[in-house]
């Protein structure tokens, strides 16, 4: 934490209540940040709140200062990203918080944009208002992981779901996988596709399973658009994939694509990127899916994929869900497919977050280290 403290409170309760606050619009503001904000007296009660609902709706400072012509003396407001400086779909929120007079500002994290990064800290600290930076960073910083990383990256942020036994298999050598982990474990995950804004199998897995690749156990799920990565773009005519009631449906396809495929799926509605490889690439199908307005993806599998993914170095996060079940088959297929990888240097590391248990299972969160 920076600079000096000019009030007689505890400030990282408040700047929690903020985070609190700033977390009721999880999942519905990409591409932006979630962002609380809370204006307090001399004394550290609160005096308004605010937070940011959805993209184009108003900031949290906004929604925070609306009912004051000028803040009361004394009051400090509470952000937990840096307030921006500049114009986006609605005007800068320095300029508001120098119209309300607001003269000590505690913000959470630095905003990671590059047209933003220090800039809206330094404009408020030229025009005299205290600034105070870091009271609950890592906190702050945490809870917007898809934000930071697409806003610098210019790439949706990744996370990998597997169910798998004890012993890693997610299904039998015979390709039998229903049901490896129980109902309770099923339906989180099917939660994890409306947390993300797209979500991506293989054809293999589209082939095998069938999968419909929506979320239908959430009250007001925020369906995600279905991905499958084809490199010859075949797509089995009764495949659920196909139903244009539901979200959009992206196929990511290899060069030698025949034309009657390209045709056949573009006539379904199916938007189709093309890659200059045989197979489809990684990192240029990310930054394909990044420009469709894409920012966060959930890939399903199958074994092949996930290792594509892990071997590219482009997962940012891991869900996985472990059974208490031990399928001892070395012809079984494992969750992570075929790293390639010949030594311990190479492999890579996982923090774990943390490990609920639900139902029967256990699910673990992870994140490369």
């Amino acid at each position: 934490m920076t600079s000096s403290q000019p009030f007689q409170f505890d400030p990282q309760p408040i700047m929690r209540r903020a985070i609190g606050l700033a977390k009721k619009a999880q999942f519905q503001t990409d591409p932006n940040p979630m962002v609380g904000a809370i204006l307090v007296d001399q004394s550290g009660t609160p005096l308004a709140e605010g937070y940011h609902r959805k993209a184009g709706s108003p900031h949290a400072e906004v929604e925070t200062l609306k009912s004051f012509k000028k803040t009361p003396k004394g009051s400090v407001l509470f952000v937990t990203l840096e307030p921006c400086n500049i114009f986006g779909k609605t005007p800068p929120c320095t300029d508001l918080i120098l119209d309300k007079q607001v003269k000590t500002v505690i913000v959470g994290c630095k905003d990671p944009n590059p047209k933003v990064a220090g800039r809206g800290i330094q404009k408020l600290r030229e025009q005299g208002v205290e600034v105070i930076v870091g009271v609950c960073e890592q906190e702050c910083q945490d809870m917007n992981r898809v934000f930071n990383k697409h806003i610098v990256k210019k790439l949706p942020y990744v996370t990998i779901k597997a169910a798998m036994s004890l012993d890693g298999k997610i299904a039998m050598a015979s390709g039998e996988s229903q049901w490896i982990t129980g109902c309770e474990a099923r339906k989180d995950g099917q939660r994890l596709r409306s947390q993300h804004m797209a979500m991506a199998v293989g054809n293999k897995t589209l082939f095998a399973d069938n999968p419909r690749l929506t979320d239908r156990v959430s009250e007001s799920p925020r369906q995600p658009a279905r991905v499958v990565f084809s490199s010859k773009g075949n797509i089995p005519s009764d495949s659920h994939f196909l139903n244009r009631t539901e979200t959009q449906r992206i196929v990511i396809a290899g060069a030698n694509i025949a034309p009657e495929v390209r045709t056949q799926l573009q006539q379904a509605g199916v938007t189709l990127i093309v890659e200059n490889n045989e197979f489809p690439e990684i990192p240029s199908s990310l930054a394909e899916l990044y420009n469709l307005g894409i920012c966060s993806l959930l890939v399903e599998g199958g074994a092949q994929l996930i290792s594509s993914f892990i071997n590219a170095g482009m997962v940012d996060c891991f869900q996985i869900y472990v059974a208490g079940k031990i399928i001892g088959d070395d012809d079984a297929p494992a969750w992570s497919g075929n790293s390639n990888i010949r030594s311990l240097a190479e492999v890579p590391s996982l923090t774990f977050e943390k490990v609920d248990k639900i139902g029967d299972d256990l699910k673990i969160t992870g994140f490369l280290a």
